[in-house]
């Protein structure tokens, strides 16, 4: 069974399931230091302004596809001016519209941007501070997390004047009483603090620790990113410290953070805008009359599969525990480094638990450098499985990571690789030199952006096409156009290593798959 929580029938053991989206103001300064042209920027196509702008359309470009069911985008762009200037994306406006205009205004030249945008008076920074938390006050929506990051390279927005300063930090003094999370982001290496931010952030209970400088628009894109978040689960369950007592029991949060990129947005509904329904209808072999064997399990080669109905599956799989986390024993780590059965989960605290016992579970494990064995079940009906809760700290809190402990069939151990002994030769200077000229072609600084799925990109760029009304994206084969440039960067090197080493100038393929028999291709379809 697969870790996907779904609804529970007995109420008095359910999970309770939170989507909770977070919503962040991204706020851009418009002080003339940001219309200026990076140092590092010698072509002078771009200044910080046009970088911060240019971030918030590629990811605002990025989450159009992404697997939330909302149309509306979670972030706004504030820009630090007058208050009929100031608004430029509003939270929750509709995600289409918001991409087409930072598209267009990001497209806008340095020139042009700084005859819009500069602003020509100084900033009334208390205003300002208001307008952020009005903002944050019309979503209708219940969320957790409100976020303000700032981006600016003046590092006096006061301009030294001790009253608008003292009126400014009076206002911010309210942002953690109202949840929010104020962030400062400069584009430059000598911002000072000291002249305004470092008391502003003295107010707040747990300030900053480190300075965030992002000089591009990249380093503002890996910034916000985890910020903006469109949906994570969040499962409050139990933990069951002792063996068949379930009358104790302590209060914890499983969480999930990662989610798959899939195109599912461009589906939601029809032409006559009515929402789509999924409907699997199983038939029998050769039949029209429906299947209600919905569950096979294979046996041998050769036999004839068992089959299930729903009915049989939940006899199977019931059993009397209730939902939660069942504890067994602690032990050294029950899986190696690197193997994962099934998508990880953290294990966390709750907040509204009285009792620390469950802190002191994770103090035990973490001095020994051991595990929790422990039965997971997340609802009704569900097989035994047992897992291991890895102690972790991260983000100042104490965590446990999740992860499955395979069974023996889903260990598949490489198969050993058996080796003639190879003939005592010498290894000459020409050859290592050949081999490290090799291996310095072949290195290159890793970024996930270097490798993607050629299928999955033509039809994310065809869907985006149909949703912003715009010509086709043409999508570049990254891995065809990789090849050519490594043949081009090694070639004489990799002809040389073959005739120093002696080796041929093909391998011999594997085996190829023989292609299915319409018979097996209409058993494959019956299933």
């Amino acid at each position: 069974m697969d870790d996907q929580s779904q609804d529970i029938e007995d109420p008095q053991e359910s999970l309770t399931i939170n989507f909770k989206p977070s919503y962040v103001i991204v706020a851009i300064d418009t002080h003339s230091s940001m219309f200026k042209t990076r140092e590092t920027d010698a072509s002078g196509e771009t200044h910080f302004f046009k970088d911060a702008l240019t971030a918030c359309f590629e990811i605002a470009d990025s989450l159009l596809l992404a697997t939330g069911s909302n149309s509306f985008n979670q972030f706004g762009v504030l820009l630090a001016d007058e208050d009929h200037k100031a608004s430029l994306i509003e939270v929750e406006s509709n995600m289409l519209d918001s991409i087409k205009f930072l598209k267009e205004e990001s497209g806008l030249s340095n020139a042009e941007l700084k005859t819009k945008y500069e602003r020509q008076s100084s900033l009334d920074v208390a205003a300002f501070f208001l307008l952020c938390k009005k903002k944050f006050k019309s979503i209708i929506s219940a969320y957790y997390k409100r976020t303000i990051v700032f981006i600016t390279n003046n590092d006096d927005p006061v301009d030294g004047d001790a009253q608008r300063k003292f009126t400014a930090l009076n206002e911010a003094k309210t942002f953690e009483g109202n949840s929010i999370n104020f962030e400062i982001v400069s584009m430059i290496n000598d911002f000072d603090y000291t002249k305004f931010y470092n008391e502003l952030f003295h107010l707040y209970s747990e300030p900053p620790t480190t300075d965030v400088i992002c000089q591009d628009k990249h380093g503002i894109v890996e910034k916000l990113l985890p910020l903006i978040v469109f949906r994570y689960t969040k499962l409050r369950t139990r933990f069951y410290p002792f063996e068949n007592d379930y009358g104790r029991h302590l209060n914890v949060m499983k969480m999930n953070f990662i989610r798959k990129a899939r195109l599912l947005n461009n589906q939601k509904a029809s032409v006559d805008g009515r929402m789509l329904k999924t409907v699997h209808v199983l038939r029998e072999l050769g039949s029209n009359k429906p299947n209600p064997f919905k569950y096979r399990l294979r046996l041998g080669v050769g036999e004839e599969p068992l089959r299930f109905n729903e009915k049989d599956r939940y006899d199977i799989e019931g059993n009397d525990l209730p939902l939660g986390f069942h504890f067994q024993y602690v032990s050294d780590r029950q899986s190696e480094a690197g193997v994962v059965v099934n998508k990880t989960s953290i294990l966390a605290y709750d907040p509204k638990e009285d009792l620390e016992f469950f802190q002191h579970f994770w103090q035990y494990c973490f001095d020994r450098n051991q595990v929790m064995v422990c039965i997971k079940k997340y609802r009704n009906p569900a097989p035994i499985r047992y897992v291991e809760l890895i102690p972790k700290f991260a983000n100042n809190q104490r965590l446990f990571l999740i992860k499955n402990i395979p069974f023996a069939g889903q260990c598949h151990p490489p198969k050993a690789v058996v080796l003639n002994p190879l003939p005592d030769f010498e290894v000459s200077v020409e050859k290592k030199d050949m081999v490290r000229l090799l291996i310095k072609g072949l290195s290159f600084d890793y970024s996930p952006k270097t490798f993607t799925n050629l299928s999955y990109a033509k039809k994310k760029a065809y869907v985006k096409s149909k949703l912003l009304d715009e010509p086709l994206e043409e999508v570049e084969d990254v891995f065809g156009n990789a090849a050519q440039s490594i043949d081009k960067e090694i070639g004489e090197v990799a002809n040389r290593i073959k005739t120093l080493f002696n080796l041929p100038d093909s391998l011999p393929r594997g085996r190829k798959r023989k292609a299915p028999s319409a018979l097996s291709k209409g058993k494959r379809t019956a299933k």
